[in-house]
């Protein structure tokens, strides 16, 4: 793992005031269980993580995001043929089905979330390169406004700590930004730290034969073309302009959050690919293409 075993960022746990409070509405307005490695590593520079919520707050609480979600989850599914199902190797580690129950409601989180979160830094990369986040050409009904917080049955997230993790843990994790080429582990694989025997077969057989596959980076585009056609029909910017941007962080900070964004826009495409497989070997292609916890 080329940049360490732990990127620069402000955990939630290590959160305070203004950040904290950000970090706190995002989760509830998303209805997800955690704040996206995005959102955490662009906290060290200035109130950049603050300004840009508070900006897209207002979109990401409606039913629009919702369904522009739920069309980018489909859009995720590889046009592969179907991962193994990991369950006989899992069988012969002991691996049994009430940890195969904790995995799957685990990754249900990330897959709904996963998808609002891309839509998310789209819209703040969108911005502060002065293109349209939003606003330029509404259409369709007014959106409503969803319930905040996560659904009750959403399972909460723990996400591994590298810099406690056991060595086995740490070489999954230094095998999964290798194999990205990545420059640290994402929330989502932390998260899949916490059951090893899982991540080490999902790594061997349904997402090592396919990770930057052509129909993996054909996918990785469809998704990031859509999440832009997406963001330019928001009813209002989501994302700050370069200008904006600079009346809460300096110019040195903006040139980082730049390259920042654009080098997490493709990370999250990569996750939510990874993790919609992992759903899809455990419970096939039309269960991972949906989300039980989408608001209908």
């Amino acid at each position: 793992m080329s940049a360490g075993p732990k990127f620069p960022q402000v955990e939630y746990a290590e959160s305070s005031g203004a950040l904290r409070r950000c970090y706190d509405d995002m989760q509830s307005v998303l209805r997800v269980p955690w704040v996206m490695f995005a959102a955490r590593s662009l906290a060290v520079f200035g109130g950049f993580v603050p300004a840009a919520w508070q900006a897209a707050a207002p979109v990401f609480g409606t039913d629009r995001v919702e369904r522009a979600a739920d069309e980018l989850r489909a859009l995720a599914v590889l046009p592969a043929a179907d991962p193994p199902d990991p369950r006989p190797r899992l069988a012969e580690l002991d691996f049994d089905e009430a940890r195969i129950g904790e995995v799957r409601r685990a990754l249900d989180a990330l897959n709904y979330g996963n998808v609002k979160y891309l839509l998310l830094i789209t819209a703040w990369c969108e911005g502060i390169q002065g293109r349209s986040s939003g606003g330029t050409a509404p259409d369709g009904p007014e959106p409503a406004t969803l319930p905040a917080g996560p659904p009750e049955s959403m399972a909460a997230l723990h996400l591994v700590d590298p810099r406690g993790a056991d060595k086995r843990v740490l070489q999954l994790l230094t095998r999964v930004t290798d194999m990205h080429l990545h420059h640290g582990p994402s929330s989502d694989f932390r998260v899949l730290a916490g059951w090893p025997d899982f991540l080490e077969v999902a790594l061997d057989d349904v997402l090592g034969p396919v990770v930057r596959s052509a129909c993996y980076e054909t996918t990785a585009l469809a998704l990031l073309e859509r999440a832009r056609a997406h963001v330019r029909r928001f009813p209002g910017p989501a994302g700050l302009t370069p200008e904006q941007a600079l009346a809460v962080c300096t110019e040195t900070e903006v040139a980082a959050i730049t390259g920042l964004l654009f080098l997490f826009q493709r990370f999250i495409l990569d996750v939510t690919i990874d993790m919609v497989r992992c759903s899809q070997a455990l419970d096939g292609r039309d269960a991972a293409a949906s989300s039980p916890f989408s608001a209908r």
